[in-house]
């Protein structure tokens, strides 16, 4: 099915079907999962469309991961709910929890109140459904090229605690690689107690679960052959990785699950202890100089350690590594550059502090040959892009305090509008709504911003975010005259060379965010996405969001219909050009008790500073 074929289907769908909420599309397709009734490892396949999930029931309310599914009870053929908790780990993978899938309540009450806990998934006290993607509503790949966390050439050691019977293997001659393709992970068994062979995974996502451990999940590629003993198709492990010293501990479950067999990263049905060979030393052409103080530290795809700089480039599938050896100023260093796989040559790494919390970097051109020329030279810089990461160091306020609205201007009949709390100013909820029935939502977001910067250059401002309703980080650049925002999207990475203010939708505020005094102030308990999305329709987006990994330079998330002049509207934060010191002063409220949030906020931070006086 070609796009607009699904376009149309899904516009057919949304107005002959009522149903009360909906999936976002980035989780829409179908997937395989572990049969559990099975005595052996079996699969059944799962469809999540754009409204239900058709073995489990039609979505009826969003709860942040908590989704109420309604059915039809089989004995008493009326109407019942049942809870599920889903997230998505990747674009390749969804993981499911739920108390009892073969429990369907009477009330919606009561479904909400057996949805799991984030305690009880952190405990594996309630069941877990893993989905993998085996095909996509919207022209897809069936499986996207994910980056694997490690990569390089190693030698290994591997055991099966579970079987000793099965024997084990710490041989030299046996080998593991990465390379080149940086999504696939290669075993060669060489000289084990067992007999020879080649096992072959590909990497289908990665990510941190509730209990902080980091799990990976696995494609065997190779079936097994005739005489073989028959194994999982697809494998979850627990990883500890240190990108410098070259060492990974991996532990696997025993069939498709991340419970099964499996605690940690050292305890598990399988583990393997991957030893990075030919481990780079330090480089002894020049004394080393260390990146500046402010960059150290980890910024998600950016690892800065010393003298030493790990970049994971999605797009490409590759990790960059470098070592600063000269730095000739202005926030460029010239550097060794290699991978896992091998040397590349040299390079100028520049570092910008935008702010606290983000940091753009650019790799130039790499040469064969180490000059000052690298830094300076137009050819080797300028035709490079910047790459934006960010991280919580301090909370940001999203940069439109309050609650604005705007029409999309290459989707007929669309709107946005975006809306900030006086509990959690750094998040911001972004709708996608009818322009005629504001009622009938068809995206509903919620992101976490790190803040916004303006370059010179161009005179824009970017604003640098992290959606928390999906894994994925988004930049958005705009400008601003007196009366209105103009806002794009720049990627996920800050892209230059937009033009919001021809291209951009036009954000309007509708009012200011009005406070009362104790709303100001955080609490642990405070769930912002809970308070907006709670019993709340929620359609599907008019067009599918195709994500690839590689090639991109710009993520389209597709609520919109189409394109205008090559570039895509922002579908979230909108952004500001930083206004005078004078306009950030409080202002006073409709009410005695109500204050703008900055108000709030100067209020506050005076409070504290007399505190520790």
């Amino acid at each position: 099915m070609n796009l607009l074929s699904a376009l149309t289907a899904l516009l057919y769908a949304t107005h002959t079907v009522m149903a009360d909420c909906y999936f976002p599309v980035e989780m829409q397709g179908e997937f395989m999962t572990q049969w559990k009734e099975s005595q052996d490892i079996a699969y059944t396949s799962i469809s999540l469309t754009y409204n239900s999930v058709p073995s489990w029931g039609i979505c009826h309310s969003r709860h942040k991961d908590n989704v109420i599914l309604r059915d039809t009870n089989s004995r008493t053929g009326s109407e019942c709910f049942r809870c599920i908790r889903i997230r998505q780990r990747s674009i390749n993978v969804n993981q499911v929890h739920v108390r009892d899938l073969n429990q369907c309540y009477d009330s919606e009450a009561e479904a909400m109140a057996s949805c799991p806990t984030e305690v009880e998934v952190t405990q594996r006290s309630v069941e877990e459904i893993m989905l993998y993607k085996t095909r996509g509503f919207y022209g897809e790949s069936a499986v996207t090229q994910i980056h694997c966390p490690f990569n390089g050439r190693w030698k290994f050691a591997y055991n099966n605690a579970a079987d000793k019977s099965a024997g084990s293997c710490a041989s030299e001659q046996s080998e593991a690689g990465g390379c080149p393709s940086e999504y696939m992970i290669d075993l060669k068994f060489r000289n084990c107690d067992f007999p020879d062979f080649d096992m072959s995974f590909q990497c289908l996502g990665h990510w941190q679960g509730e209990d902080g451990l980091n799990y990976l999940s696995l494609l065997d590629t190779k079936l097994p052959q005739l005489g073989e003993e028959p194994r999982p198709r697809y494998r979850c492990a627990v990883y500890e990785s240190d990108l410098h010293t070259g060492v990974t501990y991996l532990a696997l479950s025993n069939d498709s699950t991340c419970v099964n067999q499996l605690t940690d990263h050292l305890t598990g049905y399988e583990t393997l202890r991957l030893e990075r060979k030919n481990h780079k030393q330090p480089t002894p052409e020049l004394s080393q100089q260390r990146f500046p103080a402010w960059s150290q530290g980890d910024w998600g795809k950016l690892k800065i350690r010393g003298s030493e700089l790990i970049y994971q480039n999605s797009e490409e599938l590759t990790t960059y590594h470098a070592d600063a050896l000269i730095s000739p100023g202005n926030g460029k260093m010239l550097a060794k550059i290699s991978t896992a796989c091998g040397d590349l040559g040299y390079a100028c790494v520049a570092l910008e502090k935008r702010t606290s919390n983000i940091l753009e970097m650019k790799i130039g051109k790499i040469d064969a040959t180490l000059d000052v020329s690298l830094c300076s030279d137009a050819e080797y810089m300028d035709a490079q892009p910047w790459v934006a990461v960010g991280k919580e160091v301090i909370r940001t306020p999203c940069p439109l305090s309050g609650n604005f609205h705007g029409v999309i201007p290459d989707a007929e009949g669309l709107c946005a509008r975006s809306r900030t709390s006086c509990q959690r100013p750094d998040q911001m909820e972004y709708q996608v709504y009818n322009c005629e029935n504001s009622t009938e939502v068809y995206e509903d977001r919620l992101y976490q911003c790190y803040g916004q910067f303006k370059d010179d250059r161009d005179g824009l401002v970017y604003t640098l975010t992290q959606r928390l309703d999906l894994p994925h980080q988004e930049c958005f650049v705009g400008t601003s005259d007196e009366r209105q925002h103009f806002v794009m999207e720049a990627g996920a990475h800050c892209a230059r060379g937009k033009a919001p203010r021809d291209n951009g939708m036009v954000m309007k505020k509708e009012s200011e965010t009005q406070c009362n005094v104790l709303d100001a102030i955080p609490s642990i308990s405070d769930n912002l996405y809970n308070d907006l999305t709670a019993n709340r329709p929620v359609s599907p987006r008019l067009t599918p969001s195709l994500r690839p990994h590689q090639n991109v330079e710009h993520k389209h998330h597709g609520h919109h219909g189409g394109h205008h002049n090559g570039n895509h509207h922002a579908q979230a934060v909108p952004v500001q050009q930083q206004e005078p010191a004078a306009d950030n002063q409080p202002t006073a409220g409709s009410g005695s008790q109500n204050v703008t949030c900055s108000s709030i906020i100067l209020l506050l931070a005076a409070a504290l500073m007399l505190k520790f006086l």
